[in-house]
């Protein structure tokens, strides 16, 4: 059963990862930009074919790890293509910005039609009772460590002010009140306890914080809902999964948060595993529909190499009139330190294993 588990997640791999490059592809075809090969799997090929009114070449490979859609003269460095008619620079800035673009976009789709499959199955929620804010990690050396807070508290209240999932406001509050150290009331198991935390300014931020990581959830009842309920109950699990991996983003970024639990795709993987083996397909569907939305926000990253970076290239060219003449040249570094994030990440994850 563990290796059904472990096709099952290198299957939705596979599947997020082709439904974007299909996102290049069949843009690229509406934009009569010709497009030089389209894989489904990586490896060695087990199936190759060509249809007569495109010169495209199809490749079905062995490892169904995702693919790829390659274009003539993309990233070219050497000149070669300048005189290429087929050449994806012959195009023009929006057509190629489009179809660079639906790459992303054929993600978020992807994980709304998920969603949609997620909420047909399971049902929708309603809320029977108030939200609980859970720790779901504690900073190094911050504030919530030096009190004693531990992932997995509840976070009761604070200054005996009920908590629900509105922690960032209540500690804005005492801390507007110049009170330095601050009272929480935590659950932890069926103990009850009063932690003092004193808050720090977080110049980036603009605020006190205490340095946790939390979670508020509502408790709810899932029953069959109408069309219209399995609809908003997914676009609003693809705009809350988005902004939070957007909110993840900004704080690695910003203040290196949460780098100890990057995961690569062992991680990504076990992670897979232990939610399908728990909750079956509706677990499968739910972490499909979250990892397809991250999958699209980490490719429009301003980051060399990634589909977010080749746009801004297009910006700039849109500006000047002409190509820079070394993007190449960027994207060819961004994705060897790309592939050396991949690696070490990868490392770090089988020694957890261990």
């Amino acid at each position: 059963m563990t290796f059904f588990y472990i096709l099952a997640a290198v299957l939705m791999f596979g599947v997020m990862i082709t439904v974007h490059e299909a996102g290049h592809f069949f843009a690229a075809r509406l934009l009569k930009i010709p497009v030089r090969e389209f894989s489904i799997g990586f490896g060695p090929q087990l199936i190759k074919w060509k249809r007569k009114k495109h010169e495209t070449l199809f490749f079905l490979r062995a490892i169904p790890l995702g693919g790829y859609c390659a274009f003539y003269g993309e990233d070219d460095v050497s000149g070669e293509s300048k005189s290429d008619p087929r050449a994806f620079g012959k195009h023009s800035v929006l057509k190629r910005f489009l179809t660079i673009l639906m790459g992303p976009v054929m993600n978020f789709l992807l994980a709304f039609l998920v969603a949609v499959a997620f909420y047909a199955i399971s049902g929708v929620p309603t809320a029977s009772g108030p939200a609980t804010t859970v720790v779901q990690s504690v900073n190094q050396d911050s504030p919530a460590m030096a009190a004693g807070i531990q992932a997995g508290d509840t976070l009761v209240s604070v200054n005996g002010h009920t908590v629900t999932d509105n922690l960032i406001s209540l500690i804005a509050q005492e801390t507007a009140s110049d009170a330095e150290l601050i009272d929480f009331g935590v659950l932890r198991g069926e103990e009850e306890l009063t932690l003092q935390v004193k808050p720090l300014f977080d110049s980036v931020e603009k605020r006190y914080m205490i340095g946790v990581n939390a979670l508020s959830s509502t408790p709810a009842v899932w029953a069959p809902g109408s069309l219209g309920d399995v609809l908003r109950s997914s676009a609003a699990l693809c705009y809350n999964a988005g902004a939070s991996i957007i909110t993840a983003l900004k704080d690695l970024v910003t203040r290196g948060q949460g780098i100890n639990q990057l995961s690569g795709i062992v991680g990504i993987t076990q992670m897979i595993v232990e939610e399908t083996r728990e909750s079956q397909l509706q677990g499968y569907l739910y972490l499909m529909a979250v990892i397809s939305i991250n999958l699209g926000l980490i490719n429009l990253l301003i980051f060399p190499g990634l589909d977010g970076s080749r746009m801004v290239f297009l910006v700039v060219e849109a500006l000047r009139g002409k190509p820079l003449e070394k993007e190449g040249y960027v994207h060819a570094v961004g994705m060897v330190l790309l592939f050396g994030l991949m690696i070490w990440i990868t490392f770090r994850d089988i020694v957890r294993l261990f």
